[in-house]
C-alpha cells in the first residue's frame, strides 16, 4: 500500500513540523493539498524532547489536526528518531565533526529506508535543525530521491517568525504573544512553502549503496559519486576483485581475466584491441582459417590460466579451442559492464569499462582515428593498479 511520507530535521522548535503541515495542506501555488499518512522526525536528544512537550503532550499537533479538520496523521513516539553517536548514545546537541557526521549518516540512512518503496513518495523539509542538517537533508534526497519525491523549506509572516506559542494559522482568533510582549491573533499569520527543486544522482549510485542495511556511510556515498571524476581502478589478482574507491566487485575468473588482459594491454601501451569476427563456423575444424581469432583466444588465456591454474579439460579452453567467436568477447564485455553498475553505479562504470572506441567521446585515445571494431579503456595508465600475486 503507498504511503505519503513527510520527513522533517528539527532542533529546538517543533512549531517547524506544525507549520508544515499546514503549507502542505493548505498550498499558495495552485497545487494540489497534500497531507502525509505519516510523519517521522530526524533530530537530537533535546530536539526531541521538545516534540514530546510541545507537541503531544500539550496536544499542539491534535489541535492542528482538528482545527484543519485533516485526516488523522501517524506521528507518535514511534516516528521520532535521535541522533546517535558510535557507541549507540543519544546526542544532546551537535556540537563537533564528529556530532555531524552522525547526523549525516542518520539522515542518509533514513531517506534510503523511505525512498526503497517505489509506491511511497516522500517530502522531505529541510527547515528545521542546524543549518548542516537542513543540507544533510536536501543531499540526501539529491542522493536517493525519485521523479515522485520533493522537497520544500516552510516560510513564516516574519511577526510570527520567532513567537514561541505560534504553532500554525488558526481558523479562528486565538492569540498569541511574541517576544517583545506584543499580542498577535494566529488567525492573521501567513505560512508558505518553498519547493526547491533539486537534482536526482539516484541512477548514478552503486546498486550497493541503496541497500538499507546500514553499511555504507553518507561520505562513502558521496565519495562514490566523486571518484566518477577520474576514478582509479585497483585489479586483485589474489581475489578477482576490481576496486574503486571504498567499492569494490568479485568477478568470476573468466570476467575478470577479461578485464585483466585489456587493463594489462592498456598499461603496455597496447590501448586496442580488434574484436574478433561474428562466427568461427568457418574454420571450426582447424586453426589456420581464422588466425587473429587465435591469437586473440591465446592472449586472453594466457590470462585466464594465470588465474584458474592448470586448465586441462576447462570448458572456457573447450569454448576457445578454435578461437574467440564475438558471441563470447560481447559476452564479457556486457558481464563486467553490468556488474560494475552494480558495484561502482552508472557515472563510475562509463569511465572504467571496455567501450568501443569508435564510440567513446572524451576518450584520451583520438578515437575517430581508432579501426572499426577496436575495443579498450579509456583511463589513464597512471589510473589502473593491478596487485598481483601469481
Amino acid at each position: 500500500m503507498s504511503k505519503k511520507i513527510l520527513l522533517l530535521v528539527t532542533g529546538m522548535t517543533p512549531q517547524i513540523i506544525t507549520e508544515t503541515v499546514y503549507g502542505l495542506a493548505h498550498p499558495t501555488d495552485g497545487t494540489s493539498p497534500w497531507v502525509p499518512d505519516e510523519i517521522h522526525v530526524i533530530s537530537t536528544q533535546d530536539g526531541l524532547n521538545q516534540i514530546r512537550d510541545r507537541l503531544f503532550e500539550k496536544g499542539n499537533f491534535q489541535r492542528l489536526i482538528e482545527d484543519h479538520q485533516l485526516p488523522q496523521i501517524a506521528f507518535d513516539e514511534s516516528h521520532l528518531s535521535c541522533i546517535t553517536n558510535a557507541d549507540g548514545i543519544l546526542l544532546k546537541d551537535l556540537k563537533t565533526p564528529a556530532d555531524n557526521e552522525f547526523a549525516a549518516d542518520k539522515i542518509c540512512e533514513k531517506v534510503r529506508e523511505f525512498t526503497a518503496d517505489d509506491t511511497n513518495t516522500l517530502h522531505v523539509s529541510i527547515a528545521g535543525g542546524r543549518k548542516t542538517m537542513g543540507f544533510y537533508a536536501g543531499y540526501a534526497l539529491s542522493l536517493y530521491g525519485r521523479a515522485q519525491d520533493r522537497m520544500s523549506h516552510v516560510l513564516v509572516d516574519d511577526r510570527f517568525e520567532t513567537v514561541a506559542d505560534f504553532y500554525y494559522p488558526t481558523p479562528d482568533t486565538r492569540f498569541v504573544t511574541n517576544r517583545e510582549g506584543k499580542t498577535l491573533d494566529a488567525k492573521d499569520a501567513q505560512v508558505w512553502l518553498a519547493n526547491i527543486p533539486f537534482v536526482r544522482l539516484r541512477e548514478s549510485l552503486p546498486k550497493t549503496s541503496l541497500l538499507n542495511d546500514g553499511t555504507t556511510s553518507f561520505s562513502q556515498v558521496v565519495n562514490s559519486i566523486n571518484l566518477a571524476n577520474r576514478p582509479q581502478v585497483i585489479l586483485n589478482t589474489t581475489d578477482r576483485t576490481i576496486r574503486v574507491g571504498d567499492f569494490s566487485c568479485e568477478l568470476p575468473a573468466r570476467d575478470f581475466a577479461f578485464y585483466w588482459w585489456f587493463a594489462s594491454q592498456h598499461r603496455q601501451g597496447m590501448s586496442q584491441i580488434i574484436a574478433p569476427r561474428k562466427s568461427i563456423v568457418a574454420c571450426a575444424t582447424t586453426k589456420e582459417d581464422c588466425p587473429e581469432m587465435v591469437t586473440l583466444a591465446e592472449d586472453y588465456l594466457t590470462y585466464y590460466a594465470r588465474l584458474k591454474g592448470e586448465m586441462g579439460g576447462d570448458s572456457v579452453q573447450q569454448t576457445l579451442r578454435y578461437g574467440m567467436e564475438r558471441a563470447f568477447f560481447d559476452e564479457r564485455i556486457s558481464n563486467i559492464k553490468k556488474k560494475f553498475k552494480q558495484a561502482f553505479g552508472v557515472d563510475v562504470t562509463v569511465k572504467i569499462e571496455i567501450a568501443n572506441l569508435n564510440r567513446v567521446t572524451g576518450n584520451i585515445i583520438n578515437t575517430s582515428k581508432a579501426p572499426i571494431g577496436a575495443y579498450g579503456l579509456s583511463m589513464d595508465v597512471d589510473q589502473i593498479v593491478i596487485q598481483s600475486g601469481l
